[in-house]
């Protein structure tokens, strides 16, 4: 089995020599640059499993050297791993608009590093190809400056007509008003007679969208096609012999080499024939569509994690407080009570030390379980932290809130935790503190504040019980 060849590429020699000893194997060859014309030259001549890339270097930056290299026929595939002290979301995700596979944040975790160079080491194989150096024009700083330059100029074109997709991944996370905002802009740009974006789910294309079709058709797409685009992930077009359709077009939505769909187009009798450079520029916006719907799902994936809570599903203490700024001023505007209620796991501690900590986190998880079928669909339910969970619930007194704070001590009470210890279960009790928002409250912190307060006192009070906050 031939070695994996690896090329590290950074200004700084210790993060070239602690790369090396992360991913050192005897199976592996280790080639290193210390600026970005380096790079290109020992990509080029090396021909490389996995390229492992530095943004602020001399000579060159990552960013062209990762644009130069996947805009290169020999080297667009060569998986590329950027390895930065540039954190913010904007630096990570203008690197994967311009084609890198992963971007790792200094300073990094070795274990994190190895998890994602292994995968793409796996996902690479090695392919015997002629060096490509002797395809170009000698290899030097100005010539590669001039081919970024271009490479820019037509990047610059382009983005001329994807500027309205530009604008629907910026005002938007809506899958379908991305997909529409594509289709239309080829209408207006490249022109067709009919039209239909098909998403790759289990195997199979399922229909998105489509503009142009009379109620009861659908796009007619020829058996083996998708085998093969999915093999050469290029555009086919193919000619029509009859009928009011003289040609379709099949562009692959792709992400990470990957295909994701397809953009389907058929232009009529009247129409041109779709010419390589209109081809081309539908590739391009099949391109930034996948990295659009990408982006769209990564959002979501993103933003429920940011709010929700690991273990339990929960939302989280960072969104407990956003919401409850939101319910505070609803309630001043309109006059309405507020109650917040925070509970907490009596003897917890004890009950970690008998079973052990997994079946403390099932205990979490089951509790959670009771405060999301105990309360309302208007409440919001959080963990706070710990063995702590609060609950908002809007136009509630402190009164009602007792009520619903009783019903969901009894059901905890009520409800068998498994310990892990054979069949054994065992029952748990809560305490509970309620605060109803004062007059002059200030803050969403106040009233969590005063929650605890009403918490502690439960607890005083003997534990597995409801308390209303008094001073």
């Amino acid at each position: 089995m031939p070695h994996k060849k690896i090329l590290i590429v950074d200004d700084d020699p210790d993060i070239r020599r602690v790369v090396e000893t992360a991913l050192g194997r005897e199976d592996r060859v280790f080639i290193t640059a210390s600026n970005g014309v380096e790079a290109v030259e020992k990509a080029f001549s090396e021909l490389p499993d996995l390229v492992i890339l530095d943004i602020m270097m001399p000579r060159m930056n990552g960013y062209q050297v990762c644009r130069l290299l996947k805009n290169e026929p020999l080297t667009w595939d060569m998986p590329i791993m950027i390895l930065s002290a540039k954190y913010k979301e904007k630096d990570r995700l203008y690197s994967m608009s311009i084609g890198a596979d992963e971007y790792i944040v200094k300073p990094f975790g070795v274990e994190d590093l190895i998890d994602r160079a292994e995968r793409l080491l796996a996902r690479h194989p090695k392919d015997d190809k002629a060096c490509p150096v002797a395809a170009h024009a000698p290899v030097n700083e100005t010539t590669l400056l001039s081919r970024v330059n271009s490479l820019l100029d037509r990047k610059l074109q382009e983005m001329t007509f994807l500027q309205h997709i530009t604008r629907a991944i910026v005002g938007t996370f809506d899958e379908d008003r991305i997909m529409r905002t594509a289709l239309q802009g080829i209408k207006t740009e490249v022109g067709y007679r009919r039209s239909a974006l098909m998403m790759l789910e289990n195997g199979a294309l399922r229909e998105r969208l489509s503009l142009g079709y009379a109620p009861g058709e659908r796009p007619f797409i020829e058996q083996g096609l998708l085998p093969e685009i999915q093999t050469r992930k290029e555009a086919a077009v193919l000619t029509v012999q009859g009928g009011a359709v003289n040609q379709r077009c099949v562009v692959p939505i792709l992400f990470r080499d990957g295909l994701k769909g397809i953009v389907f187009l058929e232009r009529g009798l009247d129409e041109p024939p779709f010419s390589a450079d209109r081809i081309n520029l539908i590739s391009t916006l099949a391109d930034q569509l996948g990295m659009a719907l990408e982006n769209a799902n990564m959002y979501r994936t993103t933003l429920h994690l940011s709010i929700t809570d690991s273990l339990t599903g929960l939302f989280n203490a960072r969104y407990l407080y956003e919401r409850l700024d939101k319910e505070i001023s609803r309630a001043k505007r309109y006059g309405h009570p507020l109650s917040l209620f925070m509970l907490d796991i009596d003897y917890f501690k004890r009950f970690n030390d008998t079973y052990g900590h997994l079946s403390g986190d099932e205990a979490l998880r089951q509790v959670a379980l009771v405060l999301k079928e105990s309360s309302r669909g208007t409440d919001t339910v959080a963990r706070y932290g710990g063995e702590e969970f609060c609950v908002i619930l809007p136009e509630t007194d402190a009164g009602s809130a007792e009520i619903i704070a009783e019903r969901v001590r009894r059901a905890v009470e009520a409800h068998p935790v498994p310990t892990g210890a054979g069949e054994e279960s065992v029952t748990l009790t809560v305490s509970i503190g309620i605060a109803q928002m004062p007059p002059a409250l200030s803050s969403a912190e106040d009233l969590v504040r005063v929650a605890d307060k009403a918490l502690y006192q439960a607890k005083f009070a003997g534990r597995n019980t409801v308390r209303i906050f008094k001073q």
